[in-house]
């Protein structure tokens, strides 16, 4: 596209006028930023007679249609047309039909732009009617653009056109007699006509009618602006009647007893109130429904800018429910129970309106809608036995008690930890008495509790079935509940009931041992993506300290173990030791830089909201610990130097630290249990501890040659170390095996598939047998496994994949997913706005130029809205645009547009346009942040953080600029903001947005190209519009050029209305060949170094693999229990294929171990000194090995991360030809080039 900026266009002296008055609501100006995206994309943006200064094919790039035919010189001459009157000298060339590739961007996206006539000459749409119909009309609008002279030359003495509007209009009544079985052509205009062509369905008794709108217009190349078609529109009705029937309506259909899946049977019945009317053709389509007849419509019409808006989904409140946390922490059973049965019992009496209105149903609809109210009923009836139990059992009742305690603390301060990040002068005092004045400061919504509640019970007696069952009987509890909901209160109240039971239970006996459960890993919480881990950790961070200051206060209660919190993500995120943490903060001091060492993965106090630095880290090395200290010289927080809590802010986030310290809860993502193999000291996570030293917490036992794999503490058992600096003596003791963690919450489960969910769900047996254990009576008692989710298809089967157990699934969606009664949809108006979506897809124009005009007018738009004193501040939701890309390679690129283009087309205005300039807020320049897998994971966190910066009138209108401008003229100081306030212009991401991202002030979103999945694209999406007070707006971009992008636009506002059922299915396959092939090695490697950690002489430590050829019904004994819990999971065929792999392996690992032993070497499972020829290592990466070596080694390949399903290919690029070497193999085959055939020819003249 030519530049079409100038510096003579000065888009402030004319107001930009606005379709709707604004009132100071965000509301309002989301309106107009829609109003002035279709003004300034499709047109006319300045009235039905608009004049423009610049062509309109260059301003308008939607809603257009081009002459049918192009014809070549020869037809020219022929017909005896002369030269093109109507083209502007100056018009840039019609780059949508150069067919001359090196004219385009060598973008991949764009590759298939490159080919002939790509803007359309006609656009519609199909519908249904009844056969017996009478007539339908149907009502054809468009513009053309005529030029004109404006007396007036530009700088090089050019005449200077103009472009006059000329609105046109017509209306066809159409007779269904009248249409033959094919195409009718209707003339509307000498070169506009209608094509309407008829299918009649005599078994429905209905016709099929598409009606589209063609240019039958011939033309020279380069086209005149004459001849093209602008806004154009199909609106067809039938005077009013309600004649157009749903494209598919369940209600109507006695075949929808015939689909087999039980799922898909619901989710039809759910959804059969969400109709579609029309679908577009090249353009998309929206429709009128009946005001008497909700399945019927009596008008449908083709858009190019289709909305729509997805509803807010409330968590509904139960009358005379007791929701306050602090006064359900003090309550006795009698007011316990009378608090919380009308949840149970409401619930119950829904359940019996659904049922009766089930009768109102079609009779084939009936019987899957009991189906579903009986899936239902299994929740009520797990919430009131959960009611029961708690009001009955004076244990669960003090924890429940704590939790309220804590869940309230953190709640409150959580929400200080946002007030004082926007206002800093806030005392901690005056934070919190804010907080408090507030409505709802300290209170769950209803099916937080209720989830609370259902499992209440196993926690507490973890032998119940629907826990501990070895079948499908045990059940996964998920949580499915759209995004933004509130999912993350509930699991962080379960985790606190946790960390209280395992406390009031102590020490439980085994008939393998007693447990110790006052200490170890309470609850495991696990992620797909390091974003969500990061972002997690910070609010999980404040419940521990909740939790710390209430033990403190009653550490009789609670125990003297202090509860910690554990971050166990890659060494590229996160130090794996202390040393190479010191390290880091000595090099962050010395480069006095802003930026955060890796070891601090929160920016804030989770307590009070102060900002933290590298210098409130201070290192310990005697101890090995790294300790975090709130800044705070008020002396108003408890976790700052000289507090309440002398050790400071509970969090570890070595390895190194997390390893001995065992701390209560651990945020993991989930490849790192990949690490379990190759880390043996891992193993305490699961409570298989060898000795606890009183200086250094829990160590490896010692190996056979009498060294531990934790250097800092090699001493003997029953020895001590000696006082070091400020620490005593410290003794080393063995160590009592640690209760297993008793609460597993996996967020997001939607992101467990493909080659992450199979290589995942092949661990997970390993995991479920390492936390497994017996009580006191023998029975096994596993993991409670909690999973959330806002976007899940084929749960169960999933699940039973993963995790071996059958799910509940809560709150269940019976007949109607609108209402779930805890959850309902609100109808969206002005104070339940939802979120609204608007499509685009700019069929003919090169994505790179959809993507540069969309961003520039959000921007310049924003603007707009924020220089209006009745905007002003309202805007500040869309003044940061928020660009989500599915690769790294389309986010690098509009990278470079926003710092070129978009940046220039912004700051200086583009001619033809009357929007504000903006200037971006890094000092002139747009604020450009990223949210990729490129960035480092402090700078993650800081990019969250400095996403909450908001703009405000006072720093960013043009009002402010030109005060600034003019205190500057005076060599005055301006009114600028400091470096770390500064808020972003646009943030740029890729899949790792999609979930975690949690900032409220954001409200615009583009999305370039349909993501990968319905999951994806809703996760995304979500990230914006998460407050009522700011509502989002969502701009996808499609890719006309790929039929998926095409088909969603086309049927833009039925695909939306439903998207939530249109979620793919996804699939894992943990024992399918394959993956055993390439994940049995590591599952038996990992399982006996975890679960052999407690035993003094046994296969834990690194130097101590070659024991496996003594230890060989030890090695049976954990193999069996694999192949039991495979079974669960995969059934009898996955059992033996399982059963003969890991054998197959267990005998190598023990011929290895014996061979090495024969040759006077020791086994070691990798980390040998190196060029020792005295040890043999077991494992290695398939990198490591090399493909040739790999096929024919005994040795284990384990990959280092549950993404690793292949091995790397690293390839050396030299810029200097004469440095690339080559040698080539013995017996290679000369090359020769392959000839083309002839019908691969044809093809490449063809195109």
């Amino acid at each position: 596209m030519s530049e079409q900026t100038t510096e003579t266009a000065n888009p402030e002296s004319k107001v930009y006028e606005l379709g709707y008055p604004l009132d100071g609501s965000s509301y309002a100006c989301r309106e107009n930023l829609q109003d002035i995206l279709r003004r300034e994309m499709m047109g006319p943006s300045n009235g039905e007679n608009e004049v423009l200064e610049v062509s309109p094919k260059a301003k308008y790039i939607l809603g257009r249609i081009a002459p049918t035919k192009i014809m070549d010189a020869d037809e020219i001459a022929h017909h005896g047309i002369e030269g093109n009157a109507d083209v502007d000298s100056n018009e840039e060339p019609d780059e949508d039909l150069d067919d001359d590739a090196e004219s385009f961007d060598d973008e991949l996206h764009d590759a298939p732009q490159r080919r002939g006539l790509l803007i359309p000459s006609s656009m519609g749409m199909r519908f249904q009617v009844p056969d017996d119909l009478e007539s339908f009309t149907v009502h054809c609008s468009w513009g053309r653009y005529i030029p004109v002279k404006t007396g007036k030359q530009d700088n090089r003495g050019n005449d200077v056109r103009a472009y006059q509007r000329t609105p046109v209009a017509h209306s066809v009544k159409v007779r269904l007699s009248d249409l033959v079985n094919d195409r009718t052509t209707i003339r509307v205009e000498d070169t506009v006509e209608l094509c309407v062509d008829r299918y009649d369905d005599p078994a429905l008794h209905r016709c099929f009618i598409e009606v589209a709108l063609c240019n039958d217009t011939e033309s020279e190349k380069p086209i005149p602006v004459s001849k093209w078609l602008f806004q154009t529109q199909l609106d067809v009705d039938a005077d009013g009647k309600a004649v157009f029937l749903p494209v598919h309506d369940w209600n109507e259909d006695p075949s929808f007893e015939k689909e087999q899946d039980f799922e898909q049977k619901k989710l039809r019945l759910q959804y059969r109130n969400r109709l579609e009317f029309a679908v577009g053709r090249t353009c998309s389509v929206d429709w009128t429904i009946s005001a008497e007849n909700s399945r019927r419509a009596v008008s449908v019409r083709t858009t190019w800018l289709p909305t729509a808006d997805i509803p807010q989904t409330i968590a509904q409140n139960v009358e005379g429910a007791e929701l306050d946390m602090t006064a359900l922490a003090a309550m006795s059973p009698e007011e316990l129970r009378k608090a919380l049965t009308p949840i149970s019992d409401g619930y119950r009496s829904w359940l019996d309106e659904q049922e009766t209105s089930i009768a109102a149903l079609p009779e084939h609809l009936r019987k899957t809608a009991r189906g579903t109210v009986q899936l239902a009923r299994i929740v009520s009836k797990q919430l009131a036995d959960g009611i029961d139990f708690l009001c009955s059992d004076e244990e669960a009742l003090r924890c429940f008690h704590f939790m309220n305690t804590v869940m309230a603390e953190q709640r409150v301060h959580t929400q200080v930890n946002a007030l004082r990040g926007t206002n800093g002068d806030l005392s901690l005092k005056e934070a919190e008495k804010r907080v408090l004045s507030g409505s709802y400061p300290h209170h769950w919504r209803v099916f937080q509790l209720a989830f609370i509640l259902m499992q209440i019970h196993a926690l507490t007696d973890p032998a119940v079935e629907v826990r501990s069952d070895e079948s499908t009987k045990a059940k996964t509890q998920l949580l499915f509940f759209p995004t933004g909901g509130g999912k993350t209160e509930a699991y962080l109240g379960l985790a606190a009931y946790t960390f209280a039971i395992r406390r009031r239970q102590g020490i439980v006996k085994s008939p393998d041992g007693n447990l110790n459960g006052n200490e170890g890993v309470a609850v495991l919480m696990r992620y797909t993506l390091r974003l969500l881990t990061s972002q997690q950790f910070q609010r999980a961070s404040t419940l521990i300290c909740a939790a710390e200051l209430e033990r403190r206060k009653n550490p009789e209660l609670w125990g003297d173990e202090p509860f910690r919190i554990g971050l166990w993500v890659g060494t590229n995120v996160t130090p794996k030791k202390v040393s190479e943490a010191a390290r880091e903060i000595e090099q962050t001091r010395l480069r006095a830089s802003n930026r955060n060492p890796d070891v601090l993965q929160i920016v804030s106090c989770p307590w009070c909201g102060k900002p933290l630095g590298s210098g409130d880290l201070d290192v310990d090395k005697v101890r090995g610990r790294v300790f975090v200290h709130c800044p705070d010289m008020r002396g108003e927080c408890p976790f700052a130097k000289g507090g309440e809590v002398t050790e400071g802010i509970p969090v570890l986030t070595t390895d190194e630290e997390i390893y001995r310290l065992v701390p209560s809860f651990v945020i993991a993502t989930v490849d790192k249990f990949a690490r379990l193999a190759r880390e043996g000291a891992a193993s305490a996570l699961f409570g298989y501890v060898g000795r606890k030293c009183d200086r250094h917490g829990y160590v490896p036992n010692l190996d056979i040659e009498g060294n531990s794999d934790y250097d800092d503490c090699s001493i003997k058992d029953d020895s001590a170390h000696p006082a070091k600096r400020n620490c005593p003596a410290a003794h080393i003791h063995p160590a009592m095996r640690l209760r297993p963690p008793d609460l597993i919450i996996q967020d997001e489960l939607h992101l467990i598939s493909g080659a992450l969910g199979t290589t995942v769900g092949l661990f997970e047996s390993a995991i479920d047998v390492m936390c497994t254990w017996k009580d006191q009576n023998g029975r096994d008692i596993r993991p409670m496994i909690v999973a959330s989710s806002a976007t899940m298809r084929n749960a169960a089967d999933q699940i039973r994949k993963l995790y071996g157990r059958g799910v509940t699934v809560f709150p269940p969606q019976v007949l109607d997913v609108s209402d779930t009664f805890f959850s309902k949809e609100q109808q969206c108006d002005k104070d339940t706005p939802g979120r609204r979506y608007i499509g685009i897809s700019t069929t003919g124009v090169r994505l790179s130029n959809a993507e540069i005009q969309t961003a520039e007018t959000l921007l310049k738009g924003a603007q707009r809205l924020m220089n209006d004193p009745k905007g002003g501040n309202a805007a500040d939701p869309y003044m940061t645009l928020v660009g989500y890309f599915s690769t790294i390679r389309e986010l690098a690129g509009m990278a470079r547009f926003m710092q070129d283009d978009i940046s220039t087309h912004v700051r200086r205005g583009r001619l033809g346009s009357h929007l504000p300039r903006r200037y971006g807020a890094q000092f002139g320049d747009l604020n450009v942040g990223e949210l990729t897998s490129r960035i480092s994971s402090t700078d993650i966190v800081t990019t969250l953080d400095h996403m909450n910066n908001t703009f405000d009138e006072d720093h960013d209108s043009q009002q402010a600029w030109h005060r600034n401008a003019e205190l500057r003229k005076q060599g005055k100081r301006t009114n600028n903001r400091n470096g770390a306030d500064i808020p972003f212009d646009a943030v740029l991401a890729t899949s790792m947005l999609q979930v975690g991202v949690d900032v409220s002030r954001l409200g615009l979103m583009m999305i370039v190209g349909q993501p990968k999945n319905t999951a994806e694209y809703i996760q995304a999406s979500s990230r914006v519009g998460r407050d009522a007070k700011r509502p989002g707006l969502v701009v996808t971009i499609g890719n006309w050029a790929r039929p998926r992008d095409l088909a969603h636009f086309e049927q833009f506002k039925a695909y939306h209305d439903s998207f939530y059922a249109r979620v793919e299915p996804l699939s894992v396959t943990p024992f399918s060949v394959t993956a055993l092939e390439h994940g049995v090695e590591g599952l038996l490697v990992s399982a006996v170094r975890v679960m052999q950690a407690n035993q003094k002489t046994g296969l834990n430590p690194e130097r101590n693999a070659g024991l496996a050829a003594q230890e060989h019904g030890v090695l049976d004994t954990i193999v069996t229990r694999l192949i039991e819990r495979i079974y669960i999971a995969g059934g009898d065929d996955a059992a033996k294929e399982a059963d003969s792999r890991l054998r197959n392996r267990m005998d190598t690992w023990e011929s290895l171990a014996r061979s090495a032993s024969g040759n006077g070497r020791t086994l070691v499972y990798e980390r040998a000194p190196k060029d020792d020829s005295d040890y043999q290592c077991l494992i290695h990466s398939a990198e490591e090995l090399g493909n040739r070596e790999a096929l024919t080694s005994r040795r284990f390949v384990i990959a280092n991360s549950m993404r690793e399903v292949q091995p790397e290919i690293n390839i050396l690029v030299s810029p200097n030809p004469e440095k690339l070497g080559f040698t080539e193999p013995d017996g290679a085959p000369t090359w020769q080039s392959q000839q083309a055939t002839n019908t691969a020819k044809q093809e490449t003249e063809h195109e």
